[in-house]
């Protein structure tokens, strides 16, 4: 079954900034952390991260001409990407614009959502937002509608939740509401989809080549699953006595939730479980490091 959700109904439409100029191939190359040495009409998804490798913001990058670009993030605000970009525009001949008005959002995802066609009109993007199969299209302002009126003849509409629950199942982070400007991409493997290591400088690029050079990260997002109610993002989880991480985005699961958690993973048993308060029973499973 295929399973579409409307994100603007839930005033939770994407960022669609347009970046052009002389400069912006050059700048864009040296901030981004995935190669944008595309052809025309490709795009590529990566992170935008801080001095310190710090994860601020994940976006797809498509090459609309030479030195004109879409940086578009189905899960950043508008004003938290184009203040990333601004903040390390100075002297280059780069011009912005916010579009994000101009288009509107809808994703899909379950069995066969990959295969449908999108409008004319639209842009189809690969998404991670509900499971690898995922596909989120932005079609232009004003068609929404329309396109939601078609998509009902062959998918069914479903809510925010059922989606944040096929992303949980397939454990995938979601940026920054699981790795954000506290965490490091490594943090989540992020590193294995969303950064390379051959294009040359970028900002953070010293500190994941020296994480690469150095192996392991001293914390990890998992999967867990509890019983009752989501616990609120940032809720610590215990093992024993020892504070050892926190919940991060979570969703309701027949009568349990899924959750991303980030843990210490030094000293941390993988088998025994996790509680909500010290010394109480392990009553929270952890499924697996991402």
């Amino acid at each position: 079954m295929i399973y579409f959700l409307q994100d603007n109904d839930l005033n939770n439409a994407s960022a669609v900034l347009r970046v052009w100029g002389p400069d912006a191939n050059s700048y864009l190359q040296g901030q981004f952390t995935q190669d944008l040495r595309l052809k025309t009409g490709e795009n590529a998804y990566g992170l935008w991260l801080d001095l310190k490798g710090k994860t601020l913001a994940d976006s797809q990058v498509l090459k609309q001409a030479e030195n004109d670009y879409l940086v578009v993030s189905f899960s950043s605000s508008a004003p938290v990407l184009r203040a990333r970009l601004e903040a390390y525009l100075i002297a280059d001949e780069v011009e912005l614009a916010d579009q994000t008005a101009a288009w509107e959002s809808i994703l899909l995802w379950g069995e066969g959502a990959a295969g449908l066609v999108a409008p004319k009109s639209a842009l189809a993007w690969p998404s991670r937002r509900a499971g690898l199969s995922s596909r989120q299209w932005l079609v232009p302002a004003g068609q929404g509608a329309g396109v939601v009126a078609e998509l009902k003849k062959s998918a069914t509409a479903a809510n925010l939740a059922a989606a944040e629950l096929e992303r949980l199942r397939a454990a995938l982070p979601a940026v920054p509401a699981d790795i954000g400007p506290r965490d490091l991409p490594n943090e989540g493997r992020l590193d294995e989809v969303a950064i390379s290591y051959t294009k040359g400088c970028y900002l953070g690029q010293e500190v994941m080549a020296r994480l690469k050079n150095l192996g392991k990260v001293r914390r990890g997002l998992h999967v867990i699953r509890g019983a009752g109610a989501p616990p609120a993002p940032g809720t610590a989880l215990y093992q024993g006595d020892r504070k050892v991480g926190e919940t991060r985005s979570a969703a309701p699961d027949d009568g349990e939730f899924l959750a991303m958690a980030m843990l210490s993973l030094v000293n941390l048993d993988a088998a025994a479980g996790l509680s909500l308060a010290p010394n109480a029973p392990p009553g929270i499973k952890i499924l697996q490091h991402v």
